[in-house]
């Protein structure tokens, strides 16, 4: 593999780059594939991004990108590099290639305090390759919670909206051990709907983000469960609401809830009860909630008698400023 050579990426690689997603699914039983406008319409929620990428001749083989943050960890600002967007084709998969382009966005970036990344647990190409090319040192286990859309619900409590900077705060203020927190800028949040709080903003809250122009989920395939489900679900479906069963090619219309906070059981479910009806005016199929295993917001969530599914997620860090393992971390949406 002598004749690879890493490169910076340029608008002229966009094409090349949304082609290699293509070859980049995600999953077993349900596959996903992430479509997007532009390869780099991600980087742009980030201040400071690099995209490098991996050639054999012309041919583009491999990409990866990494933005730098200021974060708040254990009493001070730490430099730490999120890497992201990490693909090798996979006719040159287990050559290497993941590793230089690992290594060569590192020496590009130059020596930070912290260097980290968020894998799919179910992504078991991903996390191999990301375990085998990072060397990770803190390996903290998250939880994707996520919600299907399909029907009404009661609202017992009257809701307001807020701006981002205001939920944010007030979740900061109920949530003030948290580490990893990157400074708040209102500006990047590219995929930002809008921000809710109960009508008692103490009591529960939260903002609301799409993925949709940025990095939007497009089925590849789906389980023949599911597939069997669906057939015999159709006839059904005119006399009682289910959840949607998506199908090949169908672009999943999500909603990320992220700074999401709850007092008690009875303001989560009061606080699902109002997101998810904006969800369903909004022409939206499923909430997804990213949590730290162990936070108390999980049991909460499953409390409120909804349709919930779980799937893994891991957080890799390594570096010489890190997180401990007790740490409970802050999830930037952008990063999802």
């Amino acid at each position: 593999m002598t004749d690879i050579k890493i490169v910076p990426y340029t608008e002229k690689d966009n094409e090349a780059g949304l082609a290699l997603e293509d070859q980049c699914t995600q999953g077993k039983s349900l596959v996903l594939k992430f479509k997007r406008p532009t390869f780099h319409a991600r980087s742009q929620a980030y201040d400071n991004y690099k995209i490098l990428c991996a050639k054999s001749g012309s041919k583009l083989i491999g990409i990866i990108a990494g933005t730098i943050k200021t974060v708040h960890l254990h009493g001070e600002e730490i430099q730490a590099v999120y890497v992201y967007d990490l693909r090798v084709h996979p006719d040159f998969r287990r050559k290497g290639i993941g590793k230089q382009l690992l290594n060569a966005l590192l020496e590009e970036i130059g020596q930070l305090d912290c260097i980290y990344m968020l894998i799919a647990g179910g992504n078991e190409q991903a996390l191999a390759l990301a375990t085998r090319n990072f060397e990770a040192k803190v390996i903290a286990p998250l939880t994707y919670l996520v919600i299907p859309v399909y029907k009404e619900l009661e609202e017992k409590e009257e809701y307001r909206f807020k701006t981002a900077s205001e939920v944010h705060e007030l979740f900061m203020k109920k949530n003030p051990d948290l580490e990893f927190v990157p400074k708040f800028d209102k500006q990047k949040l590219h995929g930002l709907v809008s921000s809710i709080t109960l009508n008692k903003s103490e009591k529960g809250g939260c903002s609301i983000w799409t993925n949709e122009n940025l990095l939007a989920e497009q089925v590849v395939r789906i389980p023949l469960l599911l597939k069997l489900i669906k057939m015999f679900a159709a006839p059904l479906r005119p006399i009682i609401k289910l959840p949607a069963i998506p199908q090949s090619k169908e672009i999943i219309q999500s909603w990320f809830l992220f700074d999401f906070y709850g007092k008690d059981r009875e303001s989560v479910r009061n606080l699902l009860a109002v997101v998810n009806n904006l969800a369903l005016v909004n022409d939206r199929t499923c909430l997804y909630i990213l949590l730290q295993a162990g936070n108390p917001m999980i049991q909460f969530v499953k409390a409120a008698d909804l349709r919930i599914f779980k799937f893994p997620y891991v957080f890799l860090a390594k570096g010489a400023k890190i997180p401990d393992e007790k740490d409970y971390l802050y999830v930037d949406v952008r990063d999802l």
